[in-house]
């Protein structure tokens, strides 16, 4: 029997089952019932134990409903990379419900949502992490509100055998404080202290200036429960989280008193500007423009149903607020009505190649010109540096000019993020001294030829060989790269093995290093005669790119638009593979061919198809 026959035949067992059972069909989970009376007693517990079996039926159905509705979202598994996960509200109701999972392997919740919500945040969280029985490293509770709270009380008391969580971190009131003020916020913290007991040694309160990691996120909170404010939604965590090289502001449903008071005491020292902003009070009724406006996020994330979205009762404020954030030029809006988010944490930077100059131009001239263009890294070409005796990357003194070129783009507000050495993996001295020199530059990455030719100088045809001999060159430099906090990456060219990126990224399994990684060239396999979408049949996920293009007969150089690539499948293939670093454009040919009066366009050109590419990655 097929999957669609058996969820058919239930979902028909389940209709008649409740039509034929009138009394308590209307008893489904989560609506309300009538108050018990007394003539009705022996009826009702006639039917209570019909009830009863309706009720499970009817979870396990929405179970089964929920599975394959995750499914088909082909939810993507980020275990062990930073990305956060914004989730739709099945119900299109209000409700915050975010997972975040880090580099090291870290799962964070932010709030949940309310118990409808429940069964889709537990699938959607084995998806995102890809385990069976997901562990929540914390869990964080922004305020006392159902629509924030009660998928953690459900799966406190009603779904540990499927999901588990360490540290729970919230700042509740007593709940008097709040009576006569907010039933929900008496329901959930009365509901809160009545499960302690499942919980009570993970609980953690938060208190304004607290900073700590979870893992490699860093949380700083501004601001907690204010008795000054008899208001829920007032009493709202605001709390900053820096994960990889993105920063994320969580503001609860925190009201302009609270949002008022963070940005008086914070905002002056600029710890509120975040790349992200979670919108207060789900984008309506929240923190004033001053407070959007000292965050000044490039990305807005709204977790808004459609009612809110478009304001259709006519009283709320979201359309006011969409105004702010428009006028503010944000860069993009995710909003949860349009379905459940996933978005990592990084922030790609757009790296060009020194070799855009030709060599021997002064590399502090061109520090500061790309700087003034508007790229954000710089791809040191040492192998645009050995060519002259009077190259300073071949003086005794080179790593006081590394040192001295890292200050001025620190200066100039642009970071050397990757090197290029000069041969390959087997050139002696030369590679040493150019790991080093990437360590003075600050460089996170070194990429380093593959040797594509044996000891009699004929090409490497064969997989294994080619492995084998690349594996021993590079392993002689990992002690050094470890040393220099560099990580190595080998690249596809264009000659016998080394051709394939499929064998590359296999070199890269082989030697199995932290300190090893590739970077794919899309010139080169263009080239070589492989579609962009090569990288789905790649073993490892390569650190790094070399965007280029080409008409495939020829090794280019081009900016992206100018040859035969398919850009969209590349995209597409980045996507899909959850690639994560920078924007290395290494399209450098036309610039370094032209007039030096007439580089500056054609850069200006280059930074402009990187943008375009950078969006949509």
């Amino acid at each position: 029997m097929s999957k669609k026959s058996l969820i058919s035949l239930i979902l028909a067992f389940i209709m008649l089952f409740a039509a034929v059972t009138p009394a308590f069909a209307a008893g489904g989970a989560g609506i309300a019932q009538p108050a018990v009376t007394e003539e009705k007693t022996n009826e009702d517990g006639f039917t209570a134990f019909f009830r009863g079996i309706y009720d499970r039926i009817m979870a396990i159905w929405n179970r089964i409903k929920t599975y394959f509705e995750v499914k088909n979202e082909k939810v993507i598994n980020t275990m062990n990379r930073n990305a956060i996960h914004m989730l739709k509200s099945v119900t299109d109701t209000i409700c915050d419900s975010f997972i975040i999972t880090t580099e090291d392997g870290k799962v964070i919740v932010i709030d949940g949502g309310h118990r409808t919500e429940t069964d889709y945040f537990v699938e959607y969280l084995k998806a995102a992490t890809g385990q069976s029985k997901p562990h929540i490293d914390a869990w964080f509770l922004s305020h006392a509100h159902d629509d924030h709270c009660e998928v953690f009380l459900e799966v406190a008391e009603n779904r540990s055998s499927e999901v588990t969580f360490g540290k729970v971190y919230a700042n509740f009131p007593e709940a008097s404080f709040y009576d006569g003020y907010d039933e929900w916020g008496v329901y959930v913290i009365n509901e809160f202290n009545r499960l302690m007991p499942l919980f009570a040694d993970k609980v953690a309160s938060l208190k304004e200036g607290d900073v700590f990691n979870i893992g490699k996120a860093k949380f700083t909170v501004f601001y907690t429960f204010n008795p000054e404010w008899k208001n829920v939604n007032e009493g709202s965590t605001i709390m900053r989280m820096d994960l990889g090289d993105t920063s994320v502001m969580f503001t609860g449903d925190a009201g302009v008193n609270a949002g008022n008071y963070v940005v008086e005491k914070y905002a002056s020292g600029g710890l509120l500007d975040c790349d992200f902003c979670k919108m207060a009070h789900h984008g309506q009724d929240g923190v004033d423009r001053n407070f959007y406006e000292a965050v000044s996020p490039e990305i807005c994330l709204w977790p808004t149903p459609t009612w809110v979205w478009d304001n259709r009762g006519g009283n709320l404020k979201t359309l006011e607020v969409r105004g702010w954030i428009e006028e503010m030029g944000v860069k993009q809006n995710y909003v949860s009505m349009d379905g459940s988010r996933m978005l990592y944490l990084v922030n790609r930077r757009i790296v060009t190649t020194t070799d855009v100059f030709e060599e021997g131009y002064p590399a502090e001239k061109a520090v500061d010109r790309l700087a003034k263009l508007g790229y954000t890294g710089i791809d040191m070409g040492f192998d645009y540096w050995v060519y002259s005796q009077e190259s300073p990357f071949l003086k005794d003194d080179y790593l006081e000019w590394a040192k001295g070129l890292k200050a001025r783009a620190d200066e100039a507000g642009i970071a050397f993020t990757h090197a290029h050495a000069p041969g390959e993996a087997d050139a002696g001295e030369v590679i040493g001294r150019s790991i080093k020199a990437a360590a003075a530059l600050g460089a996170k990455y070194c990429v380093i030829h593959p040797v594509w030719r044996n000891k009699n100088g004929d090409t490497i045809e064969n997989k294994s060989e080619f492995i084998s001999v690349n594996a021993a060159a590079i392993k002689e430099w990992l002690p050094l790269a470890e040393k220099c906090g560099v990580i190595l990456l080998s690249e596809n060219i264009l000659w016998g093995a080394s051709a394939d990126p499929r064998i590359i990224a296999d070199l890269v399994k082989t030697v199995d290093s932290e300190w090893f990684g590739w970077c794919y060239d899309t010139g080169h396999a263009h080239c070589s005669g492989y579609k962009q979408n090569i990288l789905k049949k790649c073993s490892v996920v390569p650190l790094s790119l070399h965007i280029q293009d080409n008409d495939g007969g020829g090794d280019g150089h081009l900016i992206p638009g100018d040859g035969t690539i398919d850009w969209d499948v590349f995209i597409k293939t980045l996507r899909e593979i959850g690639y994560m670093g920078d924007c290395v454009m290494e399209a450098h040919h036309q610039s370094l061919e032209a007039p030096d009066n007439q580089r500056d366009a054609i850069l200006a050109r280059l930074l402009d198809s990187a943008e375009k590419l950078r969006e949509q990655m």
